[in-house]
């Protein structure tokens, strides 16, 4: 995850994914929390592929099978 092959072309990336299981970082709010600009451009830097919109709704949303719903089709990337 923090190497990047254009930055690091001096350095060599060995793949070690059959030694680690994926894992997903989760960002929370509290309830009820207005979701201010610096919120989501800080979602958008974490998680390029959440729009506010998406984010919006995923904070809107009452339950987490409502929030599982609204990313069931969402690929997630693979670092």
């Amino acid at each position: 995850m923090a190497f990047d092959p254009e930055r690091d072309a001096d350095l060599v990336a060995i793949d070690a994914s059959h030694l680690f299981l994926p894992s997903r970082t989760y960002i929370g709010a509290r309830k009820d929390t207005f979701i201010r600009r610096f919120m989501l451009d800080f979602v958008e830097l974490f998680a390029g592929h959440l729009t506010p919109d998406i984010v919006r709704a995923a904070f809107g949303t009452s339950d987490r099978n409502a929030r599982e719903d609204l990313f069931a089709d969402l690929e997630l990337p693979v670092r």
